[in-house]
C-alpha cells in the first residue's frame, strides 16, 4: 500500500512545475477566448433532397442553408474554415404532394460558446411530383444578323429529337424543346457544335448526350453596283465633303433589283456635336431591307466643318 502511495505521489510530483505551467496557460487561453468580444459570421451549409426514385422535386429549392452565428472570433474562424457535410432531407417513402421541412440550430455542429442567431431559410416547402419522360422535337432558335457577305443555308439539330425527364407538370407543359438562341452575328463560317438549352428554367433534364447543331453558311459577293450615291451630312456647321458622291457594291436578287427605288438610296454622315475641323469618315449607306451592302467605293471620304 505504501509503495502504491509512493508511486501515485511520484506521478503527481514528477515534472510538477511543467504541468502547473501548462494548466495555467490553458486556463489563461480559455479565459481570453471566452472573454473576447463576440463577432457575427454567416456559414453556408449545402442542402440535399433525397426523394424516391419515382418522384422528383417540382419547385425551386435553395442550394444552401445560411446560419448566422455569434461567438468568440477564434472559435468562429475554425467553424468558417470547416467544410460542412450537406443537410440531407430524407423524403424516401414520401408520396406526391407538399412537404414542409424546418431547419434548426442542431443542423450544424458548433463548439461551446458559439450560438445560432438565425437560419435562412427557416423552412422549405417541397413539392413532389411523379417523374415523367417524354420525347420532344428540338426547336433551334437564332438571334442577331449574319455579317455582310454571308447567307444562312440551313441550321439543324441532330438528333432532332431528345427524351426529357422531370416533374409531370413541367414535362407535360412542353410541346417542343427550345434551344438557347444561336447568335448569327458571331458566325463567320459553317460550323458544328453542342446545342445549349436553359434546362433549369424549363425544369427538365435531357437523357443521354446533348444534341449538336449544324450551321451551314453560304458566301456571296456583290452582284450590282449603285453609282453616284449622294452623301448627306448632319452637322451643326457648314460642311464640305470630297468626293461628293460614292458608289456601293451590293448583293440583291434580280427580283429585288427591279423594285429598287434610287430615291431611297443615299449615304449618311452624322457629325452632330462635332467641332469645326477636318475629318476622315466612313459614310453609312441607307438601302432597302432586301438589298445588302458589301462595301462602299471609296470606303472613306474627307469632310471639313467650317
Amino acid at each position: 500500500m505504501d509503495k502504491l502511495s509512493e508511486r501515485l505521489k511520484s506521478a503527481v510530483t514528477l515534472n510538477l512545475g511543467t504541468k502547473l505551467v501548462s494548466i495555467l496557460v490553458a486556463v489563461i487561453l480559455w479565459v481570453v477566448v471566452l472573454g473576447s468580444r463576440n463577432v457575427d459570421v454567416s456559414k453556408e451549409v449545402p442542402l440535399e433532397i433525397l426523394a424516391p426514385p419515382e418522384l422528383v422535386v417540382a419547385n425551386e429549392m435553395p442550394e444552401r442553408v445560411v446560419f448566422r452565428l455569434s461567438g468568440p472570433k477564434a472559435f468562429l474562424r475554425a467553424v468558417s474554415d470547416r467544410r460542412e457535410p450537406p443537410i440531407r432531407v430524407n423524403l424516401i417513402g414520401s408520396k406526391p404532394g407538399l412537404v414542409t421541412y424546418r431547419f434548426f440550430s442542431d443542423h450544424i455542429r458548433l463548439p461551446i460558446g458559439v450560438r445560432v442567431l438565425s437560419v435562412n431559410p427557416a423552412s422549405v416547402l417541397i413539392k413532389l411530383e411523379e417523374l415523367k419522360k417524354r420525347e420532344l422535337s428540338i426547336k433551334v432558335l437564332t438571334e442577331g444578323k449574319l455579317p455582310n457577305g454571308l447567307e444562312l443555308k440551313s441550321i439543324k439539330a441532330f438528333p432532332d429529337k431528345v427524351t426529357v425527364k422531370g416533374p409531370d407538370s413541367k414535362v407535360s407543359s412542353l410541346t417542343e424543346l427550345p434551344s438557347v438562341p444561336v447568335n448569327l452575328s458571331e458566325l463567320s463560317a459553317s460550323l458544328e457544335q453542342d446545342l445549349k438549352f436553359d434546362l433549369p428554367r424549363l425544369g427538365v433534364q435531357i437523357e443521354g448526350a446533348l444534341p449538336k447543331v449544324r450551321v451551314e453558311l453560304e458566301g456571296y459577293g456583290a452582284n450590282y453596283k449603285i453609282k453616284n450615291i449622294e452623301i448627306r451630312v448632319l452637322a451643326d456647321f457648314k460642311a464640305r465633303i470630297e468626293p461628293k458622291v460614292i458608289s456601293a457594291l451590293v448583293f440583291a436578287r434580280p427580283a429585288d433589283l427591279k423594285r429598287l427605288n434610287r430615291s431611297k438610296v443615299f449615304a449618311m454622315v452624322d457629325m452632330k456635336g462635332k467641332a469645326r475641323g477636318t475629318y476622315t469618315v466612313s459614310p453609312t449607306i441607307v438601302l432597302p431591307p432586301d438589298v445588302t451592302i458589301v462595301r462602299t467605293v471609296p470606303e472613306q471620304v474627307n469632310l471639313t466643318l467650317y
